[in-house]
């Protein structure tokens, strides 16, 4: 099956409703670091069947974890992330778009004497690689290595995206939500979700990336109801 007849996603994972946390979120950056060198001497298609392996060294190296607790963290997200699926939308032949949701990974696998996991990436993720080695190559993976939290890095490469297109426009704070792959019933009241998500992000990212941010609040009534972010790169 050729990779230009898989479904195709809108822009790759910044646009994706996903709730990855921050093992899943690194393992994935990961993963298709790797892929991407391994299309360096093959055909797109032929992830279809291509384990991606990935050594607790090379996890360490990236992440700067402890040697002692990478291997057994990375048997442990593998299996979390075995279940995790994310949505998207793709345009039908019609106006009408069609609603799909895809796992992440086909299989997983582990083999102790190497201290290696091994996954296969689903055909939607594959579809997708040439806008997801646009989007990686775009900064580099340790800029995140530091970050604790799953929307902090969603909120990096949005702003890092916006950075790189010169813009700033109103983020409305359903899209925004959207973005940082946060459910309805979750953080409900602006108080919390200023606090626990937007605040909490924008601080880590300002202390371990490469990018500085601000935002100013704009209100419908005496609701908040978008954000404009200043974004600028540190010396």
């Amino acid at each position: 099956m050729a990779v230009a007849a898989l479904p195709k996603k809108e822009s790759a994972l910044i646009t994706a409703s996903y709730g990855l946390n921050i093992a899943e979120s690194r393992l994935v950056l990961l993963a298709i670091t790797i892929a991407k060198e391994y299309l360096h001497t093959a055909q797109p298609h032929s992830l279809l069947v291509k384990h991606i392996e990935v050594s607790a060294q090379r996890y360490v190296d990236m992440f700067d974890v402890p040697k002692s607790s990478a291997y057994r963290l990375l048997q442990d997200t593998c299996r979390s992330l075995f279940k995790r699926q994310f949505s998207y939308t793709e345009a039908a032949k019609s106006k009408d778009l069609w609603h799909r949701t895809s796992h992440w990974v086909i299989d997983i696998a582990y083999m102790n004497e190497t201290e290696t996991v091994a996954l296969r990436l689903s055909p939607a993720i594959i579809a997708s690689i040439d806008e997801l080695e646009e989007q990686l190559s775009s900064y580099d993976v340790r800029e995140v290595a530091n970050l604790t939290n799953a929307h902090a890095i969603r909120l990096y490469e949005l702003l890092n995206t916006l950075y790189r297109k010169s813009e700033t426009p109103r983020v409305s704070i359903e899209d925004l939500r959207s973005e940082l792959g946060i459910l309805e019933h979750e953080y409900e009241r602006m108080f919390d979700f200023k606090r626990q998500v937007l605040d909490f992000s924008i601080k880590q990212i300002n202390e371990h990336t490469d990018i500085k941010v601000s935002y100013e609040q704009h209100k419908t009534v005496r609701t908040i109801s978008a954000f404009t972010f200043k974004i600028h790169m540190k010396e």
